[in-house]
């Protein structure tokens, strides 16, 4: 399977890297990041697996990744990553 971000996916990762940068430093930071794309890697190859929740979106999945969900769909071989949100969001008011 293909794993594509979409703008709001990217904007995300770009967010939570700052952020635990910032509040946590560099080494946290790093190591936050390598944990979602392993999560990312993991949805890639059984993304069957994961939780649907077409409560928020047709055929969405979520998978948790520390204090933060990634929602994703799969089109064909492509797996659409949609967004990857704080754990303590309004998850309906972002989709």
């Amino acid at each position: 399977m293909k794993l594509e971000l979409s703008p709001a996916a990217t904007e995300d990762i770009q967010s939570i890297t700052v952020y635990t940068f910032r509040t946590w430093g560099e080494f946290q930071a790093d190591r936050y990041l390598e944990t979602i794309w392993a999560t990312l890697e993991n949805i890639r190859q059984r993304p069957e697996s994961f939780r649907l929740r077409s409560e928020l979106a047709s055929e969405c999945r979520s998978a948790l990744v520390g204090r933060h969900v990634i929602f994703f769909t799969v089109q064909g071989d492509t797996v659409g990553v949609l967004r990857i949100l704080h754990s303590s969001m309004n998850f309906n008011s972002h989709f």
